[in-house]
């Protein structure tokens, strides 16, 4: 009995690990156009890419197309940064039939991939459709969920997350060149943001929130090198966590910030 016990527990270990996948499977391959897409290089620039393995029918189609809608709500927002991907799960079925499936089934806003190399079995166990949701230069999965667990909300939440974990990166990048500092932070209602300049630029700063909405706040200051200081009224924000940009035509800084209630 406690062998069973034992072997049951290890299966059901095995089964949850394969389910928690943490990072996605890299593939270069052409969609059902002839475009030719390396997974890894699109989320390296930012991308995210949301992946329905699916069959061609009616069923998959009432799961998929939640995850489609979250996709098509950033449109906006995030012009160009979110994508819809429809996987063949058997590798079988003809890219002419896949595209009249998401054009009946009002997804066709959507890349189309018949290719073997694009494999539901990365991503864990069978169950149709799979949706995932990739992001990140560490090309992480932000949601793995099959058939009926497949929701708007859920999908929704993990695109958001995994482009507040870009701007975290973009944050972090040594790459960015000017130097910030904010007083006080947290703070109410008005934030001082001092930085240099190396002369003779134009200054644009901007407040993100974590789904990546940005407000223009200053645009063509005229600054010549030396330090500066703004002060800047932010009272009709809500209360929350947010990043502050200062960026000039060459260069860019983001830190976080925090505004209290």
């Amino acid at each position: 009995m406690k062998k069973k016990l034992l072997t049951s527990l290890f299966c059901l270990l095995s089964l949850q690990f394969v389910n928690a996948q943490t990072y996605a499977t890299n593939f270069t391959e052409d969609d059902c156009d002839g475009v030719s897409h390396d997974l890894f290089n699109e989320l390296d620039a930012g991308n995210i890419i949301v992946i329905s393995f699916v069959m061609p029918c009616g069923p998959c189609a009432t799961y998929s197309y939640p995850a489609y809608d979250a996709v098509e709500s950033f449109a906006n927002s995030h012009p160009g940064k979110v994508h819809f991907y429809i996987a063949d799960d058997h590798l079988s079925t003809a890219c002419v039939i896949l595209e009249n499936y998401a054009n009946n089934y009002n997804m066709s806003n959507s890349t189309i991939f018949s290719n073997p190399n694009i494999a539901w079995s990365d991503y864990g166990t069978y169950g149709m459709p799979k949706v995932v949701v990739l992001g990140g230069s560490d090309h992480l999965v932000y949601l793995n969920k099959n058939e009926d667990k497949i929701n708007y909300s859920e999908v929704h939440t993990a695109i958001s997350n995994a482009l507040s974990d870009g701007l975290s990166s973009l944050y972090d990048s040594k790459a960015n060149t000017f130097e910030i500092s904010t007083f006080p932070n947290p703070f109410k209602n008005n934030l001082t943001v001092s930085y240099s300049t190396s002369g003779n630029e134009k200054i644009k700063i901007e407040i993100i929130d974590l789904l990546g909405k940005s407000m223009i706040l200053k645009n063509n200051l005229i600054r010549l090198e030396g330090s500066y200081s703004e002060t800047l009224d932010l009272s009709a924000f809500k209360g929350g966590m947010y990043f502050i940009k200062i960026s000039s035509s060459n260069k860019e800084q983001i830190k976080p910030i925090n505004i209290l209630n």
